[in-house]
Parts: C-alpha cells; structure tokens; sequence
C-alpha cells in the first residue's frame, strides 16, 4: 500500500459512542480476561474443596459491586464528566490519516498529532475501529463515513506503517465481549450451585441426628468455633458404660482431615500401622483401631468426622453406631 495513502473520518462523541468506545476498549484488554479466568478457577476449586462459603462471600461481593455499578453509571459518569470540560455539548471530531501522523481536530478547534510508532493495536467494534495507544488511550475512527478508501484499505495502510503494532491483526470486541459474558454466567452458576450445596451441606448433621435418634439413641450438640468456622460436636449415648461416640462437624474438609489424623496418631501413640486403615480417599477414611486394650473407629466423610472409642469385650456397641453411621455416609 502506497504511503501517499489518505484517510480521513469524522466522529460526535456522544454517549452511545462513548460507551462503544469504552466497552470495546475494556473488553479486549488480556490483563481482565486473565483476572477472570484465574478467578472462575478458583471458584471452581473452592467448590471441589467444599469451601462453599468462600464462593458465596465472593458472589455476594460481586453482586453489591455490579449493582453499584448499574446504578452509579460508570460510563455515563465518566462521559459526563468529560462532557463538563467541554460546555455539556457532544463536539464533533475530524480525524485525518495522513502519510506521516494522525491528527485529530475538536469542533472547538483543539488539535492533537499521533505518531503512527504510537499505535500498538487495532480493535474493531460495530461501528468504530479503535487505534489503541498506551496509557488505556485510543484514537476513534467512525467506520460509517470512512473516506479516502474502505475500512479494510485503511487497516491494510496502518499495518504497513504502524511499526510498534505488536501482530497485524485487528481485535474483534465482538468475541470478548461474548467471553467476558459467558464467564460472568459461570460466575452466577458457581454462585448459585455454592448456595445449594451449602444448604445441602447444613442440612446432613441433621439427617446423622435423626438415623440416630431412631434407632434409639440419645444426642448433645455442642458449638464451638474451630480455625475460624463454626463446628458442631454431636455426642451420642445409649445407657453404655464402656463405648463413647462422638461426630463432629467441621468449617472445612481439611479441617476435619486434620483432626482425624490427629486423634488416630492420639490412639495409636503415633503409630499408624497399615491394617488399621480400612479405606482412605480424598473424601472418604476409616480407620479400625482394634488392638488389645481398645477399639477406635474413626470415619471421615468430606468435612463430618465419627470418633467412636470402646473397649475390646464390648465390640458390638460401637458396631452398632458405627452400621448407622456408615450406612448414612455413604
């Protein structure tokens, strides 16, 4: 494409401009869509882990902060306050390619020169092309009464003299903006699956409460807080004189894996031996501790820890819990 090549555009930044321009501009900016990803994948990790509450946190924070935004008008803000500086009136702007700079004159007769060195990318929207500068500044060019050669004669000219353009390639805001959109319906999908399974989740001491009371034993909650999150401790009887039980809820899983290994360290004097482990997997141990002067069964499912301690000539009490509790947990 020859240099001798001219163009030239006009635009009137009014708002339905401005929030083109502001939202193509936002849309393909790698460094957001990044910070989006890495988030949502956090989330999801936070829901493998069973940390409903942490998804839910963020979700509420998520929901204050766009409604904030909604009402408050981020575009119409910053477009008004840019109107202020210039009488409350939408000027007019004519852009002129030339084969040297870039040069923009205001209605009101300002005038600013860009260096085409200074362009470093090209974004398209529906009606504008955006030439991006640093700094988040961009140079706006109306697709709509483009002259001196079409849209894709021009974009063909800035190619071969843009030589800061880090790849010859325009940006399509389209895209992104469906992948920003996509990943904010993930974001509410987190959202809402966190809510139900944390009800869920609330909900299953109850379900252990009453398989237990059925069969006809007696249970004590106590609350305490343990590593910062509530934890429930369920202690169950039934007249015996040499079995005690006891089922813990905890704030996480980790939590409650951490205390089971410490309270199976506690009953084997640190000494785990190999055929006390009965089933261990990433949500789901048991330990049978049956050595000659007691019997420990501990059970871990997901963030609920049974602990049953008996002595050995009275194994079939702490069975007996123990077909309830397993038969619930599994």
């Amino acid at each position: 494409m020859s240099n001798e090549k001219e163009f030239s555009t006009k635009y009137t930044l009014d708002y339905k401009t401005y929030k083109e321009f502001s939202n193509g501009y936002i849309a393909t900016k790698k460094s957001s869509i990044i910070t989006l990803f890495v988030v949502l994948a956090l989330l999801v990790l936070c829901i493998i882990l069973r940390d409903y509450e942490t998804v839910i946190t963020f979700g509420v924070i998520f929901l204050i902060f766009a409604f904030l935004i909604k009402v408050t008008g981020r575009n119409k803000l910053q477009y008004k306050r840019y109107k202020s500086l210039n009488n409350n009136e939408d000027l007019e702007t004519n852009i002129k390619i030339g084969k040297e700079k870039i040069i923009s004159t205001s209605e009101k007769g300002d005038t600013a020169s860009y260096e085409f060195s200074q362009i470093i990318g090209i974004i398209e929207t529906k009606n504008l092309l955006i030439l991006k500068l640093e700094y988040n500044m961009g140079i706006i060019i109306n697709k709509n009464n483009l002259e001196g050669g079409t849209k894709e004669e021009l974009i063909d000219y800035l190619f071969s003299v843009c030589n800061n353009l880090k790849k010859k390639k325009v940006t399509n805001s389209k895209r992104w903006l469906i992948v920003r959109r996509v990943i904010f319906v993930l974001f509410a999908m987190a959202f809402l699956l966190s809510i139900a399974l944390s009800i869920i989740n609330s909900n299953q001491m109850d379900n252990y409460i009453e398989s237990l009371e059925q069969s006809g034993y007696e249970i004590e909650i106590q609350e305490s807080v343990y590593n910062g999150k509530n934890t429930k401790q369920a202690t169950i009887s039934k007249d015996y004189e040499h079995t005690w039980c006891y089922l813990y809820e905890f704030g996480t899983d980790n939590d409650a894996k951490r205390n089971m290994e410490y309270w199976a360290n506690q009953e084997t004097d640190n000494n785990i031996k190999p055929e006390y482990i009965v089933k261990s997997s990433r949500n789901y141990q048991k330990y049978v501790i049956d050595d000659e002067n007691q019997y420990v069964i501990l059970i871990r499912k997901d963030n609920y820890v049974f602990y049953g301690i008996g002595h050995t000539q009275y194994k079939e009490e702490l069975d007996e819990i123990v077909n309830i509790i397993d038969e619930e947990m599994k």
